[in-house]
C-alpha cells in the first residue's frame, strides 16, 4: 500500500480512537488515556521536522475541535513533540544507523533504547499538555502526579500498540 495512504489511514483511525473511546474513558483523575502520540511515532525516520510538524498540528487541531478541553491543548503538545523527535532520533541511534532505519521500533532500536524513545517522546507531550492545561505552579504536585500517571499508562498502551499490530514478524 502507498506510504501516503497509510499515513491517512493511521490519522484516521488513531483520530477516530481517540475521540470515540479514550476520550470517553473515566480511569481517575491522574490517568488520561492518550495514545494517539503513536500517530507520530510510526512515521518515517525520513520525514522532515518541518512535514511532522504540519501533520502534528492537523491532528492536534481536529483533536482539540472535536474534544471536550480545552482548545489548543492537544494541537500544542502535539507540535512540540513533532519538533523534537527526529532530534530524539539522532540522540538514541548510533553513528551510521539513522541511515539504515525505516520507521522506529522494537527491531530497529533495540527493545531498550526503543522504550527509552516512547518514554522521553511520551514525557514531552505530557508535559507541554498537562503544564499548559494548569497553566500555573500553583497546583504543581496533582499536575506531576496527572503527568505521572498518565505517562505510565500511556507508554504502556503505545509499546503494546506497537508491539501488537506494528511490529512485523520475524
Amino acid at each position: 500500500m502507498n506510504q501516503s495512504i497509510r499515513i491517512i489511514l493511521r490519522f484516521l483511525l488513531l483520530l477516530v480512537l481517540q475521540l470515540l473511546l479514550f476520550e470517553h474513558m473515566d480511569l481517575g483523575m491522574y490517568v488520561y488515556p492518550m495514545p494517539y502520540i503513536l500517530f507520530l511515532l510510526l512515521f518515517p525516520c525520513t520525514y522532515s521536522t518541518a512535514a511532522l510538524m504540519i501533520w502534528a498540528f492537523a491532528f492536534g487541531l481536529l483533536l482539540d475541535f472535536f474534544s471536550a478541553g480545552i482548545m489548543g491543548l492537544h494541537t500544542s503538545a502535539f507540535v512540540a513533540l513533532a519538533a523534537l523527535r527526529n532530534g530524539l532520533i539522532k540522540a538514541m541511534t548510533l553513528k551510521g544507523d539513522i541511515d539504515n532505519l525505516s520507521v522506529p521500533g522494537f527491531m530497529q532500536f533495540g527493545t531498550v533504547r526503543f522504550v527509552l524513545f516512547v518514554l522521553l517522546c511520551t514525557a514531552i507531550h505530557h508535559s507541554v499538555y498537562f503544564f499548559l492545561e494548569a497553566f500555573s505552579l500553583h497546583l504543581f504536585w496533582h499536575t506531576l502526579g496527572r503527568l505521572t500517571g498518565s505517562l505510565l499508562l500511556n507508554t504502556f498502551l503505545i509499546l503494546l500498540f506497537k508491539k501488537t499490530f506494528y511490529e512485523q514478524k520475524r
